[in-house]
């Protein structure tokens, strides 16, 4: 994206914030899943990494990774390339979780397979961490799914605890990995025009996913709890991360880390069950006896192109 487009991007949603109530005094995390990268975009690590990192230090952003350690891996065994990839995020002076050895999914997978791979997926994280002075601290649920029935997410959740790990919600949940899937498949292509038409419609959507789940909060809450973000280390995020911190800038956006966010006291409410991943303060409301619709769909646009790759 250009200057003058960007400029005029920045303007659209200043001009769509100003009447937004507690603009001034919204705060938000920034957590990525899915390190190294996502399975579209396994071949190019270093490229992901650099970029997604270029773009948090320059605006002072301290955000979390949450690592799949399967990533790391060459032929079944750890690979030393991968892990000083994955080092570039400590001497970043970012945090690093948890998100499982293989990115499990947690409705077909029984409770004692779901702990052996939350443990084999601690094994170079933990050792890293501590080289930095830091501990291994969060946990991701892939999809985030916490466990198809009470009692499965109950035992996991007691588990996770004991392991020492704070559970990581996402209150700004979206699908921005159907955009990323159709990026990634433009990019393959060497369709710059249409990798440029994906990205523009990644802001808009993900402008509109923050405007659903600040109304949700204002709503149900009363106010606008410290926001968390879910997006993936992907090439969409490493090519426009920037474009998605000016919208953020843009709604009145202080950045925190995960530490700070989770001070508030909204973070310690009860939350409901459910066999997908929804967004924490749809689990909330859940917990409430109330049903919290979805967060917007992606434009026709994105949803056709991306029926059409995936049939490919």
């Amino acid at each position: 994206m250009n200057r003058i487009n960007k400029i005029l991007l920045l303007s659209f949603f200043v001009l769509g914030s100003i009447y937004t109530s507690n603009s001034q005094n919204r705060k938000i995390a920034i957590t990525i899943d899915d390190l190294l990268a996502t399975p579209a975009d396994e071949n190019e690590y270093e490229y992901i990494t650099d970029n997604l990192l270029k773009t948090l230090t320059k605006n002072n952003i301290k955000a979390i990774g949450f690592v799949n350690e399967s990533r790391l891996y060459t032929d079944e065994k750890p690979d030393s390339s991968k892990i000083k990839i994955l080092e570039k995020w400590m001497t970043s002076d970012m945090q690093l979780g948890n998100h499982t050895f293989s990115h499990v999914y947690i409705n077909n997978t029984s409770i004692e397979e779901y702990k052996k791979d939350v443990i084999k997926g601690e094994l170079i994280t933990r050792p890293l961490l501590k080289k930095y002075n830091q501990e291994l601290k969060y946990f991701r649920h892939p999809q985030l799914r916490t466990g198809p029935t009470d009692e499965y997410r109950s035992e996991l959740t007691s588990f996770l605890k004991d392991r020492g790990y704070t559970i990581a919600p996402v209150t700004i949940d979206n699908d921005e990995y159907i955009h990323a899937f159709c990026y990634a498949n433009a990019k393959r292509e060497g369709n710059k025009a249409l990798m440029d038409k994906i990205g523009k419609d990644y802001i808009e959507y993900m402008a509109s996913v923050f405007n659903f789940y600040e109304k949700l909060s204002a709503s149900f809450l009363g106010y606008e709890v410290p926001q968390t973000l879910l997006i993936h280390a992907n090439n969409l995020n490493a090519d426009y991360l920037d474009e998605l911190v000016t919208m953020m800038t843009s709604r009145g956006y202080e950045f925190v880390s995960i530490d700070e966010a989770l001070k508030n006291k909204t973070y310690k409410m009860p939350e409901g069950t459910h066999s997908r991943g929804p967004s924490w303060i749809q689990r909330w409301m859940i917990a409430k006896g109330k049903n919290p619709e979805s967060h917007p769909p992606v434009s026709k646009f994105i949803d056709e192109l991306y029926q059409k790759y995936r049939s490919q």
